[in-house]
């Protein structure tokens, strides 16, 4: 026994301390019960409340093991010698790389923009517990963001304010683009397809949404804008994150660039079998797709910095639904390539960026029997520079141009009284051109943005003006005002203005938006938030004619061929109120609650309707909780009183009839709640995560809206709505090394 005590005397002896704080890379905050190990020896340690760890180590060359559920696992090299060693190890929550900066911000709530006040950034964290295991989508995690309505389980696309999706600007690496959803294109609206966004959520390092009354950089758009920011890959060593789930695999690979390590690159890739899912809900539907991503980052000089970045994937969707229909049995094709170059330049006072960007978009749809009804591509050239500087502590600038090429191919026909005829076939090309203009001036507690946005397309021959201002008043007690107000203008797309569906005339579609919002903040880790919105529309496109409704009391069928007509005006407006907590420890998320009223008059033909994506009411609730340093639980709820059957319908008694008043005929009451489990097992070299999800839990009933058949002689209407997904698990297992 005396032996015995010797030796452990002299073993520890022969360890020194290592002593250390785990905190958040981004705040700063001590992070507890993080497990920090030493490599090949099978000492560990969990730390405090304070985010503090002791550990007993052998002197020589060691590396610690940092793992927290949530966060990246990160790795550090130490030399330990023979006095004690004091460490402040951060960690990235998400899926971004390790770092040994601590970059210090006193706010837990990031804002996207300064001053615009209704803003909302999902970082990488949040976006992977609300993607769904289902889709790997990160359009399925905006979807529960306060003021968006989502009512389709099978589509990524959603709506803000009532503003419909293709009004909506989505921009990735500093540019503004389309294609990057999986779906099937060109088929007419509320078809029964899906749609899935063309990027892997693990090399996103955040998605901001900002609702209304934004800057304009990009334009042309006059709803809410979403911004994608694709991440570096590490520059401390290699590494991959591999993961497998019952609908998708996907792996994500990058590493330091030069023996320098002045870059770095990325690489990602993703292969659905989605359709097996797909199947057991929607008999005589398959969907799947195949993407890849890469992102490379290379410093030339330590003040310029120049940057690739590409996109890419392709989908296929089989649809029979075992109707007789030419067009209902058919292959739908979609391909998309992205690829965006930058350079920056910084210097000590300013910022200057040039982009290019070159895009390709190709897609096909082809019945049954082999015939082509829908062929078309798109091309996309543009270019962009932009600056920004600080001329004082109070005041700084930013402009920017830019120049987009466009050329687009459409062919369609449908079947239409026994034999299929060319619904549509055009073939142009046209340059958007454009900047804009912005100030940032600070006094006091005073922020204020004013700026202005100039375009121009050549297709039509229009030029816009589009001013903008924002404000920012802090108040006392934790009080914060702002407010903005805006143009918004958007530019005809090339179908409604050249080929057989083109308007007789055309003008730039307009909105005017007004934001007002109060926030607090409850502590340094929860807020409260009120948004009053207001957004007038003028000389929006629809179709009336394609459209079957009753007229006199007889049923008027809808034409394919009937041509765009720019003759709605209308408003939305609304109130959005957000309860939030953002904490590194227990419980995190938010609860948001929105009110809103959408309603048009089409001035040509008199008719005053509600707008096809006006939903009174919407809750969206997100929790997460860390229980452990291994095992994490979150929960999404999302809640809406549902948007109106798009046309001419009515409930009489429980049977559907057709309608001489538009959007009459609301959809039944969506509800859909998922949770989600994640539990980490570490190794010496490397972590697994084992993750389950539960899709809509309660097994609720959902519908979406589907056209629907209708009988001219007794205009009785059926076969409108069409099950979603049901209760649905899924499971599976990531891993880091």
């Amino acid at each position: 026994m005396l032996v015995l005590l010797l030796i452990a005397n002299l073993l520890q002896a022969a360890t020194v301390p290592v002593r250390g704080r785990v905190v958040d890379s981004l705040t700063g905050a001590p992070l507890a019960r993080v497990l920090v190990s030493v490599e090949d020896t099978g000492t560990s340690a969990h730390t405090d409340a304070d985010g503090r760890f002791e550990l007993q180590v052998e002197p020589g060359r060691r590396r610690l093991f940092v793992s927290l559920v949530g966060y990246v696992l990160a790795r550090r090299e130490i030399d330990v010698a023979q006095v004690p060693l004091e460490l402040e190890i951060p960690l990235v929550e998400g899926t971004g790389t390790y770092t040994e900066t601590v970059v210090v911000s006193a706010d837990r709530f990031v804002q996207a923009e300064p001053a615009v006040a209704a803003q909302h950034l999902l970082g990488s964290a949040d976006l992977q517990n609300l993607r769904g295991v289902l889709a790997d989508d990160p359009l399925r995690a905006v979807q529960v963001l306060p003021g968006v309505v989502a009512g389709d389980d099978l589509r990524s696309e959603f709506t803000v304010r009532a503003s419909p999706f293709a009004h909506i600007n989505m921009t990735i690496d500093g540019f503004a683009t389309p294609y990057i959803l999986h779906t099937v294109r060109a088929v007419e609206d509320y078809t029964a397809s899906g749609s899935v966004a063309m990027i892997n959520s693990d090399i996103l390092q955040d998605v901001a949404l900002l609702s209304g009354g934004y800057p304009q950089r990009f334009g042309n758009r006059t709803g809410a804008e979403i911004d994608f920011r694709l991440r570096e890959g590490s520059r401390d060593r290699s590494q991959a994150r591999v993961a497998v789930s019952g609908t998708n695999a996907s792996a994500v690979f990058e590493g330091p660039l030069g023996g320098a390590k002045r870059g770095s690159w990325l690489v990602s890739a993703r292969q659905s079998y989605l359709d097996l899912i797909v199947r057991q809900i929607q008999e005589g539907v398959q969907f799947g797709f195949t993407d890849a991503q890469a992102k490379g980052v290379y410093d030339l000089t330590p003040a310029q910095r120049f940057e690739l970045a590409f996109v890419g994937g392709r989908s296929s969707l089989q649809e029979d639904d075992g109707s007789s229909a030419d067009d209902d049995a058919f292959v739908g094709r979609n391909r998309s390539a992205i690829l965006v170059a930058g350079w920056r330049w910084t210097s000590g006072r300013a910022v200057l960026t040039a982009r290019s960007m070159a895009a390709l978009n190709a897609f096909s749809n082809t019945t049954e029997g082999g015939v082509r009804i829908d062929d078309g591509h798109d091309k996309q050239l543009a270019a962009r520079i932009e600056a920004t500087v600080v001329v004082s502590k109070a005041v700084s600038l930013e402009g920017g141009a830019d120049a987009d090429l466009t050329r687009q191919r459409r062919m369609r026909q449908r079947f239409i009284t026994g034999r299929y005829r060319p619904v549509n076939d055009f073939t142009d090309a046209a340059v958007k051109s454009g900047g804009y203009a912005q100030a940032r001036i600070s006094a006091g507690p005073l922020t204020l943005v004013p700026g202005l946005r100039a375009d121009h397309w050549d297709l039509t021959g229009d030029t816009t003006q589009s001013p903008w201002l924002q404000a920012q008043l802090a108040l006392p007690a934790g009080l914060t005002v702002r407010a903005g107000a805006g143009v918004y203008q958007q530019f005809p797309s090339f179908e409604q203005v050249v080929g057989a569906l083109a308007a007789a005339t055309t003008w730039p579609q307009r909105a005017e938006q007004v934001d007002v919002g109060l926030e607090q903040r409850i502590g340094a880790a929860s807020r409260w938030q009120i948004t009053f919105y207001s957004r007038e529309e003028s000389s929006f496109f629809r179709r009336p004619g394609a459209e079957t409704r009753l007229v006199n009391g007889r049923a008027v069928l809808g034409s394919r061929a009937a041509p765009f007509v720019q003759s709605l005006d209308g408003y939305a407006r609304g109130v959005e109120l957000l309860l939030q907590r953002k904490s590194h420890s227990g419980f995190s998320g938010w609860m948001a609650y929105s009110y809103g009223r959408n309603r048009y008059t089409d001035a040509a033909s008199g008719e005053s309707f509600d707008g096809d994506f006006d939903q009174r009411h919407t809750l969206n609730l997100y929790g997460f909780l860390r229980t452990s340093d291994r095992t994490s639980f979150s929960a999404k709820v999302r809640i809406g009183t549902n948007t109106p059957a798009p046309g001419y319908y009515r409930d009489e008694g429980g049977v559907l009839y057709l309608s001489a008043q538009r959007n009459e005929l609301r959809m039944p009451l969506y509800s859909r709640v998922d949770v989600r489990a994640n539990r980490t097992f570490n190794w010496s070299r490397s972590r697994m995560t084992l993750f389950a999800e539960v899709m809509n839990v309660l097994n609720r009933d959902n519908v979406r809206f589907t056209p629907p058949s209708v009988s001219t002689r007794t205009l009785i209407v059926r076969n409108m709505f069409e099950q979603m997904i049901p209760v649905v698990p899924s499971v599976g297992v990531l891993f880091e090394f």
